[in-house]
């Protein structure tokens, strides 16, 4: 089981354009971009300007010289059918998967939809894209889907606070469960923005195997205390295979479809 690390929460700002977007809002968009990092300290926020792209995060052995568990990634978010969404997810690309920090990503998602502009939809989104993470946590937080949204001051505003508060951060009084078998979009984000659960990782129904949810299941800083498994959406064997897995790892399954 992944039990850490302990460490302080950083914000990671690429040159993708909501990071420059945040950037700007923070005032920090005039420090240098280097492989790794432009160090900045408002008060107890912590923030990393580096070049390259959000999917590019700088070494995590670099990460915990400065002291950091845990990494938020404000980005882009791109869609085939694109319109104004928010999203949060943990990153991770099967093999391995990053460290999930199911209580942050649900407490920036939750905050930020609260006080989103009418058009925007919010959706928590499966576990997808690099980068793979073994010793730092990491959350992305998005705007999408568009370059009109990733220039629209309303989000970025919206964004740019919550990310601020920060150093205010206390997990909500909720569960931690993992979801298997779900789609891109997550049937479990009504949970998450009602404070029901804090979700980990949400692993998608085209890529779930015995092995990855054990891997999944192992990569939380705090360990899932339910898995909601979608079990139609699984196909035998493998859905067999998965729930036995998830017995041996001893937490309770809620299946459902």
């Amino acid at each position: 089981m992944y039990l850490g690390p302990e460490g302080e929460i950083a914000i990671a700002l690429s040159r993708d354009p909501v990071a420059r977007g945040v950037a700007r809002i923070l005032g920090v968009e005039d420090r240098p971009l280097g492989s790794c990092c432009s160090v900045v300290r408002r008060g107890e926020l912590l923030i990393l300007v580096y070049d390259g792209d959000s999917l590019e995060l700088p070494p995590e052995e670099k990460l915990r010289s400065l002291g950091i568990g845990h990494i938020v990634v404000p980005s882009r978010h791109e869609m085939a059918r694109p319109r104004p969404m928010l999203t949060a997810h943990t990153p991770g690309v099967p093999p391995s998967l990053s460290v999930a920090y199911a209580e942050l990503k649900t407490w920036l998602f939750r905050e930020l939809c609260l006080e989103r502009p009418p058009e925007f939809e919010c959706a928590l989104e499966a576990t997808h894209h690099e980068p793979n993470t073994e010793i730092v946590s990491a959350t992305f937080i998005e705007i999408g889907s568009t370059e009109r949204e990733w220039n629209d001051e309303r989000p970025l505003k919206g964004l740019s606070w919550i990310l601020g508060e920060l150093p205010n951060y206390k997990p909500a009084n909720a569960p931690v469960i993992m979801s298997v078998g779900d789609l891109h979009y997550s049937m479990v984000t009504q949970m998450a923005l009602d404070g029901l659960a804090n979700v980990g990782h949400i692993i998608h129904k085209d890529v779930a195997t015995r092995d990855l949810v054990a891997q999944a299941f192992n990569k939380h800083v705090k360990r899932p205390e339910r898995v909601i498994f979608f079990k139609k959406s699984v196909k035998s064997p493998i859905r067999n295979e998965i729930i036995e897995k998830l017995k041996e790892l001893g937490v309770p399954i809620e299946l459902k479809g």
